[in-house]
């Protein structure tokens, strides 16, 4: 299965030292966007852009690295500049993103059409449902309250976070000579 063949090649990344040492930069990178570029529109609406290394070190290294990733930086950003409280569902999310970004570019073709239907499904599944949820259930305010101008924000920050991820994806690693195994 193409799930589990995914993963098997993204946890033997793990074993080589050039994908710590780079997954140890891509989360110090997460953890200085997070706290230093990050809005935050009243109690419930951020903005941020500590997704950027996610997906790069999604597309690099695959969903496993993706995951723990993105775990690590909510966490870490959590311990160094709290937002409100700790709350679980949030690192979810972080994992949930790094599996979706890692089966969605790892040894993929990165064009404007798939960075768009990954990023679609995380602002509808993750950003809009389950963000939503979990802000409803910490803080007792209604969903359906809570999940109009959640929706705004991110219809809004959608085309913006494509064009983002697409040069991320396709300008960064040439940059950096990163080298990248490609099966289309």
């Amino acid at each position: 299965m193409f799930i589990f063949k995914t993963l098997k090649e993204s946890s033997q990344e793990l074993k080589k030292l050039n994908t710590l040492i780079t997954c140890s930069l891509l989360l110090a990178i997460c953890v200085v966007l997070g706290l230093l570029g990050t809005v935050m529109l009243g109690q419930f609406i951020r903005i941020s852009f500590n997704y950027l290394p996610i997906a790069l070190g999604s597309m690099l290294f695959g969903p496993v690295a993706g995951s723990i990733l993105g775990a690590l930086s909510d966490i870490l950003n959590y311990i160094l500049a709290p937002k409100g409280p700790f709350y679980p569902g949030f690192t979810i999310n972080a994992v949930i993103t790094g599996l979706i970004y890692g089966f969605g570019f790892y040894r993929k073709r990165i064009t404007i059409k798939r960075i768009a239907l990954i990023k679609a499904i995380l602002v509808i599944f993750v950003d809009i449902l389950l963000s939503t949820y979990w802000l409803s259930d910490l803080y007792g305010q209604a969903f359906l309250v809570l999940l109009p101008m959640r929706a705004l924000k991110s219809i809004i920050m959608l085309p913006i976070d494509v064009a983002m991820l697409y040069f991320v994806l396709t300008r960064l690693p040439a940059l950096l000579k990163i080298n990248r195994k490609e099966s289309l």
